[in-house]
């Protein structure tokens, strides 16, 4: 093979390769402390593209809410029940914007305000008004992988704080971790709504 036949094979193998990293899916998983006033919320997340789940455990029971192709689901696994759910309450999500986060700023039109070094790791300091909720939310964003580790909010009903821990990008996450587990009961809470 020829030194040019070379370089252009190369050529042919790197351009597949950019096109294969753009095809992959996003995924992400991390640890969640969501602190409200006194209460205090701990969950694990696991992100992949547009799906997700948040797994929690509050006064020894587990509950997950999870999003899929089918819509956003509460499931209570020792009941054996989930309600499927039109839409989430504010900070029942996991972080907005997570797939591309520089983007997500830049739509925002978030304004750095400063910098600092948060649990051994380079943060920029972003201040931007949430589009859907009006609130002023104040985001630290990991210099090195561009990704929110803790990010405030002061609204109407007062300040949260989410700090996010032991984050892995890239994370291999089974679509199955989506899906409603086998035997769970579903009641739709946007049918029963229509009923009232």
């Amino acid at each position: 093979m020829s030194k040019s036949s070379i370089v252009e094979l190369l050529g042919v193998l790197a351009a597949v390769g950019v096109l294969a990293g753009e095809a992959s899916a996003f995924s992400a998983s991390y640890d969640q402390k969501m602190t409200q006033g006194r209460a205090v919320y701990e969950s694990k997340v696991s992100l992949k593209d547009e799906l997700f789940r948040m797994e929690m455990t509050m006064g020894g029971q587990t509950s997950i809410i999870l999003h899929n192709a089918e819509g956003t689901y509460t499931v209570m696994p020792s009941e054996g029940m989930a309600m499927k759910t039109p839409q989430l309450q504010r900070g029942q999500g996991p972080v907005r914007g997570a797939s591309n986060y520089a983007q997500y700023l830049q739509q925002n039109q978030a304004e750095q305000i400063g910098s600092e070094t948060i649990d051994g790791r380079a943060c920029d300091i972003y201040r931007f008004t949430d589009p859907e909720t009006g609130d002023l939310t104040t985001a630290w964003v990991w210099k090195a992988k561009m990704f929110p580790i803790r990010y405030e909010t002061e609204g109407a009903q007062g300040k949260t704080l989410v700090e996010l821990s032991n984050i892995e990008l890239g994370a291999a996450i089974p679509d199955e971790a989506f899906q409603l587990p086998d035997g769970v009961q579903v009641m739709d809470m946007g049918n029963l709504m229509g009923m009232r």
